[in-house]
This record gives C-alpha cells, structure tokens and sequence, in this order.
C-alpha cells in the first residue's frame, strides 16, 4: 500500500484521485479555462508556469481565490515557435539555460543536455520564489515536459520541495515503469535517487495519467472512462484547459483538444460523477497537510 496515503488514514482499497490542471498561465484562454475548472470543483489543482506572458493574470486570479490549490510548473523548457518565455535567473547564456533566441530550450532534450545543474537549481528556485512573491500559496510543484524530473535535476526537485515545505509530482517509479516512459538509458539514475526517498514523508504517486491531449469531439466520455478504471492507492490526472479563439489557435495546434478539456472539466458533473464512483477527490494540498 501506499504509504503516504497509509499516513493519512486512508486503507489499502481506497482510491484517492487527484486531477490537475497543467500550464496555467500560459496564456489568457488557459487562465480563463483553469479558472473555471478549479471553480467548478471538478478539477482538484492546478500549476502555473510562472515564466510565461500571462503568469500576472494567474497570480491575480490565485489571490482572489485563496481557496484554489495551485502549485508551480517549474519549466525548462518554452516549446512553442514563435510564444516563448525566458529564464527568470539569468540571461547567461554560460548557465546553458538559454537558447540562441534567448529563451528556453524548445525541447526537454536541449534542456537536458545544455543546462548545468546549478542554473537548473537557480532557476527552479527563482520561479518558486516569484510565485511565493506573487502572494500565491504554493501547494506543490511539478514539472512542465518532464525536464525537472531527469536524473539530472531530479536530486535537486525534491530537495527544494522539502526545503519549501511542499510535495512534488513524483511517479512510484520502477524499473518497468520507466520502460514503458521510455527512460530506459537512465533507469539505474533514476532508481539510485528514488531508493533514499522516504515513502511515508514524502507522497509518491502510485499511477499517472499524462496522455491526455488528444483531440476528440466529446472528451468528457473520455474522462469517465478514465475515472472508471482508477485502482486504489493515488492517481495524478493531469489536462490542460483553455478556451478556443483567436489567441489560442495562434499559439498551439493542440487549441482542440484544450477547449474539449475545458468543456469536460469546467462542468461540475465530473467531480460529482468521480465521488459518485466511491472515489476520494483530493488535491496537493491534502498532501502538504500531512507533510
């Protein structure tokens, strides 16, 4: 069982259920979109990436709404063509933090192979710091395309979530696991860190469930199919809202999918549908409570 759920009174058949909302403020349909989910009460969390153009407008939402849980998306990376966002820490391009644009790296790749530990640590740090600055209460941090959680940076993630006193997205990770995540090369990195976790201090999650901009025409069918294969122990469902328009389609090819998301769970009949299937509805916050 899981342990940290042991911790917090739950049993070996409960099934606890997180869902999140990833990439709030990235723009001003995603702070639109995030605003309504968290509202509704069918989407538990959310972070924010908090280098980007509309992190302002989040923060301003957050502090008006001090009973959202909202976490920092720390990012590595700013992948769109021609919407980017810079480091927060520096703008030396010796930190490897920085593209020849000026920005950060397009891919989780670039970030990984260019970044130094110690600028990754900074700026993970700086966004953290901005986001507290900002008067958001922190629940959590997690990690925008998986560039925090390689080996590499991995240490320094959850050293700073413990220093700030917050969980932090962490996949129960094991070997076969990583297979399927297609982590093979890094498997023993990637143990070596996970073996000196404390599972009874720190949540671990015991599945996720990532792979969810797809485009459909009716995403909430899609969801509680998701909802209806949960098994007990903690899942992370993470989605990523925004409402369609102009800005939207100029920004990402996958507008489609964000607006289903947005539709799906803006409508409070998803938190009722989740609770009416014995399922236990929590965000980090929940899980800051037992740290």
């Amino acid at each position: 069982m899981n342990e940290f759920l042991k911790k917090m009174g739950y049993g070996p058949d409960d099934r606890v259920l997180i869902t999140h909302i990833d990439d709030m403020g990235f723009c001003h349909a995603a702070n639109v979109a995030s605003e309504a989910c968290l509202d509704s009460g069918a989407a538990s969390c959310a972070s924010i990436i908090v280098n980007a153009p509309w992190f302002q407008e989040a923060a301003k939402i957050c502090n008006a709404r001090p009973d959202f849980d909202v976490g920092v998306h720390l990012t590595l990376t700013a992948e769109y063509p021609t919407f980017r966002w810079a480091a927060l820490s520096t703008r030396d391009q010796a930190s490897g933090l920085i593209d020849s644009e000026g920005y950060l790296w397009h891919t989780r790749e670039d970030a990984i192979r260019h970044v130094t530990e110690t600028a990754a640590e900074a700026e993970m740090r700086a966004q953290i710091e901005t986001a507290l600055a900002a008067g958001i209460n922190v629940t959590h941090i997690d990690t925008h395309m998986g560039s925090v959680v390689h080996p590499k940076f991995l240490a320094i993630y959850l050293a700073l979530a413990q220093e700030y006193g917050v969980p932090a997205f962490l996949p129960n990770i094991t070997r076969e696991r990583l297979q399927g995540l297609k982590q093979i090369e890094n498997s023993d990195e990637y143990l070596e860190v996970l073996d000196k976790v404390n599972t009874s201090a720190v949540p671990t999650l015991d599945e996720i469930i990532i792979d969810t901009l797809i485009d459909m025409d009716d995403k909430k069918a899609f969801y509680r199919k998701l909802v209806d294969g949960i098994n007990p122990g903690l899942t992370h469902l993470l989605f990523h809202p925004a409402t369609d328009g102009d800005e939207l389609r100029a920004i990402a090819h996958t507008y489609g999918s964000r607006h289903a998301d947005f539709i799906a769970w803006s409508d409070p009949e998803m938190k009722a549908y989740i609770e009416s299937a014995g399922i236990v509805h929590i965000g980090y916050g929940e899980l800051k409570a037992f740290l």
